[in-house]
């Protein structure tokens, strides 16, 4: 018998005892199957995710500014993953913050300081303002002669045309009204739109504005007013006034209030040529984008939001999917006393910080600001020096605490003149007069200014008495809002405990005063200087220290890399940047650039940043990660029965001497191999077999396949 016939029929006999032993073979093929259905239905729960490449804002030390520093201390607190690079890595520039409300307003600021022409034109027109009221306040308007109200129209004018065609008026009154006297009372303002049909159609108070030679004529002017509406009668005010020359105006007015009219005229133009560049100015700033946005603002709804758009401006889309957890803080609230202060302010802040989930943190990162002490030692001249200089930022701070607090004194001056002084009231009284608003609407053309603007924003009368169609808003909101804003931050800084560093004279009583600090929650740091002299007042070339932190607050040095690898920045704030957010980086800049102002005498030596490396893009696949170490267990288990079945058999034939008799009929021994090889191969493949239909037909396949083709796709674009 041939060695196929052999193999044949040794194949026919191991497939019928399998046939035979149902619950074995059935075990052996859904075993496998089971064990990777359930990695399966993981699989479909746990998708990979495509995560974009990050770029991350830097981060401004201390001697990068005062703004700078709040501006990355606020707006970065989260430290937020960014698809695109950020503007503070385009060479030449490190501030990502240049399109901030405050620092537009810091650069407008800068510009008029810069800009002495336009504080001299301003101080112009304040003296100019003095000089108007002292010739007004001794004009007699009691004794004003009055004039003839066409000598007052331009040659071409349109005012009789529009009585006529438009109105309807007869020529004879309007040749009447046009030979009538007027009183030029720059003083008199016109009567409000409501009042002006009873002036002129009952007559009330009307000789106080215009005189008819006789009384038929009043009465016949009268009559014709009474026939038109309050809308036609403003039209005809309207027209009335774009036809007045102003050189008519301003010779005719010194002339009857016995001016004289060379100098008026001269004051005039010099008021107008002072006045122009400063009403230019101030319409530029409130056109800007910077200042329409600062007029959103709205603390007292959304408090948060406004400092945010304050401080840090329209941020870039954020990547949501970043590579470390979202943001929490798992300790219990620390109850803190709000710095040196008792103020309710500061305790209302420190509350609303504490019993809010999504505030605590920024308790936490602005502790060391709040009432974070810094110890130091050894209490030598040298190491005060040191100090001292060290300190500077915190010297600025209650420089702009000062600033704030001297609105308290400023401020209510600013208000009495405003709302009371003879000047503002002269400027008031004269643009209530018709044709004197007429007049300064020609000059005002070019500036975007009107009259009416300048008439409302200067207003100080009860908001119930505001003249209908004037906007609700005049130099009181600015002010309010001004001393709101000032308020706030002199409240805040209020609660900071600027007096930071503390000598002690030893190493181990600085221990034991850290010790003592950490109880409260008050320490922030320590500075041992190591080569300092006793008695030196000034340091050595080179100063050696060392900066002590509460372990909890540094970062830990147990362990130089992580045990397992995966992918993914080390991007949160709370665990991965406490060199930032516990404040030894800023610890360390202080006493990097005190030291050097100490050596160098440099008032403005340059700042530091300091900018976390981008992450490139990645698939973050969580499966495939979980699953890399049990899946050899997971292989071992699935064939563990089959295996152990096979082994069973070829055992038990070799104790009953199955295979001696085989082999004592003439089967040979590579027959026998062959076929128990090929018995099991089969029974091993038809497991793979469905379970690859099974992924297949479950998607995992095309779930692999997109994964690896977005992480071809980011290694490209990052290698470009």
């Amino acid at each position: 018998m041939g060695l196929l016939t052999q193999f044949t029929l040794l194949l026919w006999k191991n497939f019928t005892l399998r046939k035979r032993q149902k619950v074995r073979l059935v075990v052996e093929v859904i075993w496998p199957l089971f064990l990777f259905f359930i990695l399966v239905g993981v699989r479909s729960t746990n998708k990979p995710v495509f995560k974009g490449q990050c770029h991350y804002p830097n981060k401004a030390m201390p001697s990068a500014g005062m703004l700078p520093w709040l501006q990355g201390m606020m707006c970065n607190i989260n430290n937020p993953c960014l698809n695109s690079p950020t503007p503070g890595e385009t060479p030449g520039q490190v501030n990502n913050f240049n399109n901030s409300i405050v620092a537009g307003m810091l650069v407008e600021l800068q510009t008029l300081v810069v800009n002495r022409s336009i504080l001299s034109k301003a101080l112009l027109l304040a003296d100019d303002l003095e000089q108007w009221d002292s010739v007004l306040s001794q004009t007699n308007t009691a004794e004003a002669r009055p004039v003839i109200l066409r000598s007052l129209l331009r040659d071409n004018e349109t005012f009789s045309a529009h009585l006529e065609e438009d109105l309807s008026v007869p020529p004879s009154v309007v040749q009447s009204l046009l030979n009538a006297q007027i009183k030029l009372n720059p003083m008199t303002s016109a009567p409000r739109p409501g009042a002006l049909q009873s002036v002129l159609c009952e007559g009330t108070d009307l000789d106080e504005y215009i005189q008819f030679s006789n009384a038929s004529e009043k009465e016949t002017f009268q009559n014709v007013s009474c026939l038109l509406d309050a809308q036609q009668l403003l039209n005809a005010q309207r027209v009335l006034l774009t036809n007045l020359d102003e050189r008519n105006v301003f010779s005719e007015v010194p002339a009857d209030l016995d001016l004289n009219a060379a100098d008026t005229a001269s004051l005039l133009g010099k008021t107008t040529r002072d006045a122009l560049p400063v009403f230019e100015e101030v319409a530029r700033l409130q056109s800007s984008m910077i200042f329409q946005a600062a007029s959103a603002l709205d603390f007292r709804a959304d408090m948060m939001g406004s400092v945010n758009m304050l401080l840090c401006g329209k941020q870039p889309d954020v990547n949501m999917s970043r590579s470390s957890p979202p943001l929490t803080d798992d300790k219990e609230p620390v109850s803190i006393a709000a710095g040196n202060s008792s103020d309710a302010f500061c305790q209302t802040l420190v509350e609303t910080l504490e019993e809010t989930p999504g505030l605590r943190y920024i308790l936490r990162t602005f502790r060391p600001l709040l009432q974070g002490k810094v110890l130091y030692t050894p209490d030598t001249p040298a190491a005060h020096l040191l100090v001292k200089e060290a300190n500077n930022t915190f010297n600025a701070l209650a420089q702009l605490r000062e600033l704030a607090e001297s609105w308290e004194e400023v401020g209510p001056r600013l208000y009495n003149f405003l709302q009371n002084s003879s000047q503002v009231n002269t400027i008031r009284a004269l643009l209530g007069n018709p044709v004197f608003a007429a007049v300064l609407d020609q000059r005002l053309d070019s500036t975007g200014w009107t009259s009416k603007q300048l008439t409302n924003f200067l207003y100080n009368g009860p908001p119930e008495d505001r003249p209908p169609g004037m906007p609700p808003n005049d130099w009181r909101n600015v002010y309010n809002a001004t001393t709101d804003v000032l308020k706030l931050l002199s409240n805040f800084l209020g609660c900071l405990d600027l007096n930071k560093f503390e000598a002690v004279p030893t190493e181990s009583r600085l221990l034991s005063r850290a010790q003592e600090l950490l109880e409260n929650e008050t320490y922030w740091a320590a500075l041992v200087f190591e080569n300092l002299r006793p008695n030196a007042s000034l340091p050595p070339p080179y100063v050696k220290y060392k900066i002590r932190m509460d372990i909890d607050e540094a970062e830990g040095t147990t362990n130089i890399k992580e045990r397992s690898w995966s992918p993914g920045a080390r991007d949160n704030p709370l665990s991965d940047l406490r060199y930032i957010w516990g404040g030894f980086s800023y610890l360390q800049d202080m006493m990097d650039h005190g030291i050097i102002r100490v050596h160098t005498a440099s008032t403005q030596p340059l700042g530091v940043f300091a900018q976390q490396m981008p992450y490139p893009c990645y698939v973050d696949d969580v499966f495939i990660q979980s699953i890399g170490g049990i899946l050899p267990m997971f292989l071992v288990l699935a064939f563990m029965y089959t295996v152990c079945m096979t082994i069973k058999g070829l055992v038990l034939e070799k104790e009953l001497r199955l295979k001696e008799v085989l082999r004592a009929v003439g089967i040979q021994n590579g027959a026998l191999w062959a076929a128990t090889f090929c018995e099991n191969m089969v029974l091993l493949m038809v497991p793979c077999a469905l379970i690859s239909i099974m992924v297949k037909v479950s998607g995992q396949e095309t779930l692999s396949a997109d994964a690896q083709t977005q992480s071809m796709q980011c290694q490209y674009n990052a290698q470009s």
